[in-house]
């Protein structure tokens, strides 16, 4: 089974740089699920699409309230760009992206763990070793609040 490929929205009023963005990101794998030169639409269509990521010709007020719905990254492309710049910073902050919440997962999971052990009445690894063990064998423990 082939994953997905990140999906990307572009915000560009140029015609012309929104084509060259979109073949850029299309020659490397990306899929542009949606471009526009509208920052109204283009909250819009962050909405309607739900992209892995936003390309912006300049970080703003639509930018924040992309961020507002949705914890995503939006770069911004600098000018002139060439395809591989784009393609980098677009890869780039997909993986910071993706790091970052691994981190977070692993610290819920971590988290979790040590309140279960917290909880048991008898001898136990430590809710590190736990954890490690855990993500080692590709498995995360998560709190599930039956409430």
């Amino acid at each position: 089974m082939q994953a997905a490929a990140p999906s990307v929205l572009t915000l560009e009023n140029d015609p012309i740089v929104r084509a060259d963005l979109r073949f850029a990101l299309e020659e490397a794998g990306f899929d542009v699920v949606a471009q526009t030169g509208d920052d109204a639409e283009a909250v819009e269509l962050a909405r309607e699409h739900r992209p892995d990521l936003v390309v912006v010709r300049a970080r703003g007020e639509t930018s924040e309230r992309i961020l507002e719905e949705r914890h995503i990254p939006i770069i911004e492309v600098p000018r002139p760009f060439s395809s591989s710049q784009v393609v980098e910073a677009v890869t780039g902050a997909l993986v910071a992206h993706h790091e970052r919440e691994i981190r977070e997962t692993r610290a819920t999971s971590l988290s979790s763990i040590e309140s279960l052990v917290e909880n048991l009445s008898f001898a136990t690894p430590t809710p590190s070793e736990l954890e490690q063990s855990s993500w080692e064998r590709g498995h995360v423990w998560r709190r599930v609040d039956t409430d």
